[in-house]
């Protein structure tokens, strides 16, 4: 099982968003390609409080992952 560190590591959620970009581009269909940029959307939100935690920055000031319909 893999360890929990990543949780931590904005760097590792700013790849996955990457990743999504990219299979985005490549979607013709567009509710899968609206899909993969939300999920690309939440892992930049998980980055960036993956930086307010390293910073020291209180959670609660940091704006929830909103959930998309």
């Amino acid at each position: 099982m893999p360890s929990a560190h990543f949780i931590n590591d904005s760097e590792h959620w700013r790849k996955r968003a990457e990743e999504m970009h990219t299979l985005a581009e490549d979607l013709r269909d567009s509710q899968a390609r609206s899909t993969m940029l939300r999920i690309a959307a939440d892992y930049e939100k998980l980055a960036a409080r993956a930086e307010q935690r390293a910073s020291g920055t209180p959670q609660e000031d940091a704006p929830a992952l909103e959930r998309g319909h």
